[in-house]
């Protein structure tokens, strides 16, 4: 029996790297052939990111010369950090590798954002500090509302490792509102970490809208290449997650359906993307943490539904 479970845990940890290996630029380039096809246009071609990664690792970097190590190990500790964190949440629908709880993954979540901040002010430049202070701001409200959803869901499965948050558990009026909240919660606060319209525009280097892309405005070659899968495969564990949530109104009986769902879940996010960002404007900079309060609203009325419920 030992044996049987052994070969089960190898077999996720492999499903697991090769999804973390692959899948994060294959919706990458999803998303930019969505929005050409949505635009009446050619787009580019679903691999394009891969080639665009491998182009960017035979390239030379171009360092200044006032940098430290802290610009240099940046995209490695930011690329640590969400590779961890994905090891430790179930976002596609099976027992993670690595257990770990809510808490760990954000504080990850959070030290990648840390070192990213760091990498970008060590050039001195103007475009790293205010891409900072702006991505601090931001992380204020997204934070507060990641972590009151799933104290939410922890609270209501009495513990707060991912596994038991997001275990299938019988559906009832209760559950669909509360993960009804904890989505919305989780939501807004993944299209801001994932640097995404309506709060950032992801394809813009105009010097007053940016946010994400000044922070690795100075990066190039190999580096560049890191925190750009770094920002792919976050966006990926994050929709993967928001679809966990969602599927606790209809959890799925056994591992193969709840694999699909979890994919069709990522899958119909891509899709919401393509389309908040081929109609959406991006909201002014003192409109973003309006939006973002929705976010912290709904996870405080989680969080109360919760208490209420007993």
């Amino acid at each position: 029996m030992s044996g049987v479970t052994g070969v089960s845990m190898l077999l996720s940890v492999l499903l697991y790297l090769l999804h973390i290996a692959i899948a994060p630029l294959f919706l990458v380039g999803l998303v930019r052939k969505g929005k050409g096809l949505l635009q009446r246009r050619q787009g580019p071609s679903v691999l394009q990111p891969f080639h665009d990664m491998a182009k960017l690792f035979r390239k030379d970097e171009t360092v200044s010369g006032t940098t430290t190590w802290a610009f240099r190990w940046a995209p490695v500790i930011g690329l640590s950090t969400i590779f961890s964190a994905a090891l430790m949440a179930p976002w596609i629908g099976l027992r993670s590798p690595i257990p770990g709880d809510f808490l760990l993954f954000v504080y990850l979540l959070a030290l990648g954002k840390f070192s990213a901040g760091i990498g970008a002010m060590d050039t001195g430049s103007a475009f790293g500090g205010f891409a900072t202070s702006r991505e601090v701001a931001i992380s204020l409200q997204t934070e507060a509302a990641m972590i009151l959803a799933f104290a939410a869901l922890a609270v209501h499965a009495h513990s707060s490792s991912f596994a038991a948050m997001l275990s299938p558990i019988r559906p009832s009026l209760h559950v669909t509102v509360l993960a009804l909240l904890v989505v919305i919660a989780l939501a807004l606060a993944a299209v801001a970490e994932m640097s995404r319209m309506p709060v950032d525009d992801p394809t813009t280097h105009l010097e007053l809208t940016m946010v994400h892309e000044a922070l690795i405005l100075e990066y190039s070659g190999p580096s560049l290449a890191l925190m750009e899968y770094s920002t792919a495969l976050k966006t990926l564990l994050l929709l993967g997650l928001v679809g966990q949530v969602a599927l606790l109104v209809a959890p799925p009986q056994s591992a193969l359906p709840a694999y699909l769902f979890s994919l069709g879940v990522i899958l119909a996010g891509a899709v919401a993307l393509v389309i908040a960002e081929s109609t959406l404007v991006k909201l002014r900079w003192r409109r973003i943490p309006n939006l973002l309060s929705f976010g912290v609203t709904a996870g405080v009325l989680a969080c109360l539904l919760v208490a209420v419920r007993g």
